[in-house]
């Protein structure tokens, strides 16, 4: 393979604010992948991405391994000004005429230094029109391709107009086509419905399974066998919901681990929004004694509607209660509602996606809460686009048995192929 088969054009990595961490994995395996390719067909680095006289110069001069370098070569950079009523412009800092451009954005809180050495913090405002002039800024430099891919969707929570107002998802799927962006990469969007505001004229979409990547981190980390997952998971597992509106959500894990569904019914008080009562819907003949219950769910966002469900379980004899979400949000007072029923015993653990920013020392503040890994996914992804290649087997269904005796295969003969 060469630059022939990019039929993008060669790609480049761009992060935005509070994505660095995240595309630094991503840039390392990619580099790793394409320099096993490049071993196997016999070509140079500089051949294989079609580099120039001066890329080759810097390559041939780079004090550190190949992979080092193919992972900064892989990635462009963005030089940010700052004005004193709080604007922010963008450049990007060399060349990326014709290239495959993935940019990575959050509207998570993060923190800059411009040009002129001078910090900022940029909240969920600055972010999205960051984003508007990073497309901007894309257009000007003639780069061939813009791809988006978006980490946290925080316009998804906007995306039905109510009454005479409007509606943000629309408008941000208005905006960034407006501004260039041919290709937008999200996972596990709060409502597929909201998907009808993009333009599939002038952009087009992949709206990838993340519930997916969760089954698959929870069979690798917690089931390991399939002499497990007929027995303990089988007679002990049982999936549930956090309220009647994430039922099928919830029934996905439940098809896919072969366990028992429940979903909770909340009422609330008409006046206050307050749940006056909970109720858990299961099978008369199911006992809650002993099992080991996942509360699963898109998002975590106060902790407000899953505090009262945990408990709830608790009191129905659970030996351990655990959470699931794709999406970690954890706005206050998340973080103390749920460390206060970890330290009560309550939880045992809490299963997010890395694609939330948390600030550096979250995690280890709260060690109940692990983190499922998704830049090989992203990568795999980006690998595939930027190729021609289909993303077929992202949309499919998982099937449990089959995948841990890949599991098992893989392991047998040390692979790292992780999809």
């Amino acid at each position: 393979m060469n630059y022939s088969r990019m039929v993008r054009g060669p790609l480049k990595l761009f992060a935005l604010p509070g994505t660095e961490e995240y595309v630094e994995k991503v840039a390392k395996w990619l580099a790793k992948n394409y320099l096993k390719e490049i071993g196997e067909s016999s070509t140079s680095i500089a051949s294989f991405f079609n580099m120039d006289e001066d890329e080759t110069k810097v390559m041939d001069s780079f004090d550190g391994t190949k992979e080092e370098f193919l992972q900064q070569y892989l990635m462009g950079t963005f030089n940010y000004f700052t004005h004193r009523n709080g604007a922010i412009e963008i450049s990007i800092a060399k060349s990326c005429r014709g290239k495959d451009a993935y940019v990575f954005h959050t509207f998570s809180e993060a923190d800059i230094v411009d040009y002129n050495k001078n910090p900022k913090r940029l909240n969920f405002s600055d972010q999205e029109v960051l984003l508007y002039n990073t497309l901007d800024a894309f257009s000007e430099a003639k780069v061939g391709y813009v791809t988006l891919v978006e980490m946290n969707l925080g316009q998804a929570r906007s995306d039905r107009p109510k009454g005479r107002g409007g509606c943000n998802l629309r408008t941000f799927f208005r905006n960034i086509t407006a501004n260039g962006c041919n290709h937008l990469v999200v996972y596990q969007i709060h409502s597929v419905k909201s998907l009808i505001g993009l333009d599939t004229t002038k952009i087009f979409y992949d709206n990838l399974r993340g519930e997916s990547l969760l089954k698959k981190y929870i069979l690798r980390s917690y089931v390991k066998t399939l002499e497990t997952f007929t027995t303990t998971v089988a007679n002990e597992w049982v999936f549930s919901s956090v309220d009647a509106g994430g039922k099928e959500f919830a029934a996905q894990f439940s098809k896919v681990f072969k366990a028992p569904l429940l979903v909770v019914d909340k009422r609330r008080n008409s006046l206050t929004n307050n749940i006056d009562e909970i109720t858990i819907l299961k099978p008369e003949n199911l006992s809650l004694e002993g099992k080991i219950v996942y509360i699963v769910d898109d998002m975590i966002d106060s902790g407000g509607s899953i505090v009262d469900v945990c408990r709830k379980y608790k009191e129905f004899g659970a030996k351990e209660v655990n959470i699931v979400a794709f999406y970690g949000l954890f706005s206050p007072p998340a973080e103390d509602r749920l460390t206060k029923l970890y330290e009560e015993g309550i939880i045992n653990k809490i299963i997010v996606t890395d694609l939330i920013t948390q600030d550096k020392d979250f995690y280890k503040r709260n060690p109940y809460i692990v983190v499922a890994d998704t830049s090989y996914t992203t990568s795999r992804v980006i690998q595939k686009t930027n190729h021609g290649g289909s993303l077929e087997k992202y949309f499919t269904g998982l099937n449990a048995e089959n995948y841990l005796r890949k599991l098992v295969n893989r392991t047998l003969f040390n692979s790292d192929d992780g999809d």
